[in-house]
C-alpha cells in the first residue's frame, strides 16, 4: 500500500513538473479573470450617477421657474421652495456620499474635489434660494402697502413712482434718489418707507444674480462628462472580454488534448 501511495505521489510530482501543466492552470486563472472583469457593474453604475445628476439638473431648472415666480410675486409658493431646495439638497449631500463609497472601494469616481465643488455649490445656492425667497415675500408684503398709498397723490408723481414700482416688482434693480421730484413731493414718512423699499429692492437684485449662475449646473455637466468618459471606456474594454475569452478557451481545449495526448505516451 505504502509503495502504491508512494508511486501515485510521484506520477503526480512528475505531471505537476510537466510545463503544460502550468499552461493549464496559467489560462484557467486568465479565464478566472476575465470572468470576474465581464461581471463587475461600473456601467450601471455609471449610467445610474448620470441619471442621478441629469435629474439633478432637472429639478434645478424646476426650482428656478419656481424662483422666478417668487421674485416677480405672480403665483409665488414659498413652502413650495423649501420642499423643492430641501430635495436638492438631498440629491447633492447624496451623491457626494456616494462617490466616497465608490471611491473606498477602488471603483473609478471623480476627484475628490471636483464633488466637494459641486455639493459645496449646490449647498449655497439652496441657501441662498431660501433667504431670497422669504425676504421676497416680506418684501412684497410692504410694496402693497406702498402700492396703495401712491393713489392718493398727483398723477405725474405718481405715474414715475408706478413706473420705478412696477420695475422693482420685476425685479429689476432700480436706484431711488433723495433728489428725485417724486420723492421730494411726498411726505417724509413715505419718504423713509419708499427708500427702504427701494434699498431693500436693490439687495434682492443683487442677491437674484447670485442666484441666477449656472455655476452648480456647469459642474455637474462636468462630472456627467467624467461618467459619460467612464462608461465608454469599460463599454470599449467588455467588448473585447468575449474574444479574450474564446481564445484562451480554445487555447486551454488544445492544450488539454495535448497534455492527455502525452501522459498517454
Amino acid at each position: 500500500m505504502d509503495q502504491k501511495n508512494k508511486s501515485l505521489a510521484d506520477t503526480l510530482n512528475s505531471r505537476i513538473k510537466t510545463p503544460w501543466v502550468w499552461l493549464v492552470l496559467a489560462i484557467t486563472v486568465g479565464l478566472t479573470i476575465l470572468f470576474y472583469f465581464s461581471q463587475k457593474p461600473q456601467i450601471v453604475m455609471y449610467s445610474r450617477y448620470m441619471k442621478n445628476l441629469s435629474d439633478y439638473q432637472l429639478q434645478e431648472s424646476y426650482t428656478m421657474r419656481a424662483m422666478d415666480r417668487i421674485r416677480t410675486g405672480f403665483g409665488g409658493d414659498t413652502v413650495l421652495i423649501q420642499a423643492q431646495t430641501m430635495t436638492l439638497r438631498e440629491m447633492a449631500v447624496s451623491f457626494s456620499k456616494e462617490m466616497d463609497e465608490i471611491s473606498a472601494l477602488g471603483v473609478q469616481a471623480p476627484s475628490h474635489s471636483s464633488v466637494q465643488r459641486f455639493e459645496k455649490e449646490v449647498l449655497s445656492k439652496v441657501a441662498g434660494m431660501r433667504r431670497y425667497a422669504s425676504t421676497r415675500a416680506a418684501w412684497f408684503n410692504d410694496y402693497n402697502k406702498l402700492d396703495q398709498q401712491i393713489l392718493n397723490m398727483s398723477p405725474s408723481v405718481q405715474s414715475k413712482l408706478r413706473l420705478k414700482l412696477d420695475s422693482a416688482r420685476a425685479g429689476l434693480l432700480v436706484f431711488l434718489m433723495a433728489d428725485d421730484a417724486e420723492i421730494v413731493a411726498m411726505p417724509d414718512s413715505l419718504k423713509t418707507e419708499f427708500t427702504v423699499l427701494f434699498r431693500a429692492n436693490e439687495e434682492l437684485a443683487m442677491a437674484w444674480t447670485r442666484l441666477s449662475s449656472d455655476m452648480a449646473m456647469m459642474y455637474s455637466e462636468d462630472l456627467i462628462q467624467f461618467f459619460r468618459s467612464a462608461n465608454q471606456n469599460e463599454i470599449s474594454l467588455k467588448s473585447k472580454i468575449p474574444m479574450a475569452f474564446y481564445f484562451l478557451s480554445l487555447v486551454l481545449l488544445l492544450s488539454t488534448f495535448f497534455f492527455v495526448f502525452r501522459s498517454r505516451q
